[in-house]
This record gives C-alpha cells, sequence and structure tokens, in this order.
C-alpha cells in the first residue's frame, strides 16, 4: 500500500512543542502553516540521532522512518526541526543561547545532508523552535 503525503517532520518529542493541555500545540501549529499532510517522526533529541547517535541504530532506526516517508508515502520536502532549551542537548553544558543555537544549526545543516545522501529525491528544509522572551514554553519556530 502506498499513500502520498507532501512531506515529514523530524522533531524532538518534548511534550512542549506537542499537544497541550490548554491547546498550544506548536508542530501541528507548524504543520498547518505549510499546508501540508505530513509524516510525523518523533525522537529525544530531534535530529541528534543522525549527527550523534549513542549507539549506531539509533541512527539506523531514524533512518528507516525517514524512508517510510520518502519512499513508501511519496513525500517531497522532509523538515528538521530542534528547538532551544533541549534536554538531550544540556549534556553539552553551552555558556549561552548564542552557542546553543550556533550548535543547533551546525547540527541541522549536517543532519540535513545526511538526509540528502540517503534520500535524494527529496528537499530538505531545517527550523528552529525558539522560546520566546521569558517563556520556558512557548515556542516560535524558525526556518534556519
Amino acid at each position: 500500500m502506498s499513500h502520498k503525503c507532501e512531506g515529514a517532520v523530524i522533531t524532538c518529542e518534548d511534550f512542549r512543542l506537542h499537544q497541550r493541555m490548554d491547546g498550544r500545540n506548536y508542530i501541528a501549529d507548524f504543520i498547518k502553516k505549510q499546508n501540508i499532510d505530513c509524516d510525523l517522526i518523533t525522537r529525544g533529541g530531534g535530529i541528534q540521532d543522525l549527527v550523534r547517535p549513542k549507539e549506531q541504530g539509533y541512527r539506523n532506526c531514524l533512518l528507516r522512518d525517514s524512508d517510510v516517508s520518502a519512499k513508501l508515502h511519496k513525500c517531497s520536502v522532509i523538515y528538521l526541526v530542534n528547538h532551544q532549551d533541549c534536554g538531550a542537548y544540556s549534556g553539552m553544558n553551552f555558556t549561552d543561547k548564542e552557542s546553543e543555537l550556533e550548535q543547533h544549526i551546525r547540527d541541522l545543516k549536517e543532519a540535513g545532508d545526511i538526509v540528502m545522501d540517503n534520500f535524494s529525491e527529496v528537499e530538505v528544509k531545517t527550523y528552529f523552535a525558539y522560546l520566546k522572551e521569558g517563556s520556558e514554553d512557548e515556542f516560535e519556530i524558525k526556518e534556519v
């Protein structure tokens, strides 16, 4: 069975990005803004399993899920979305917000290259969910 979807979103499983009791759902809002039907692939740390897997099986698992989206569901765009204040990045001991953002941008670029190497028929777009000033759980997702 084969279905067509426009895209796949690979993002962190952090509850702050997804369905909240108060109705907020930043990833769903992001998908609606893209005006697409898509697969949603979540991992602790988002794309970190591609660029810095703790075990090789982690990368393979994420690539397998991406393969389902790219080949079986025929998605044309894979969206990579990381976010500020990610617990999976906490061991990196960032000195400030700028160094955290720089690391995420490097990781998103590297992950994009890995995705393109494996699925040359898809376009890759990278995004970052910035915390709104003074908030611990309100995000604004922007392309980087």
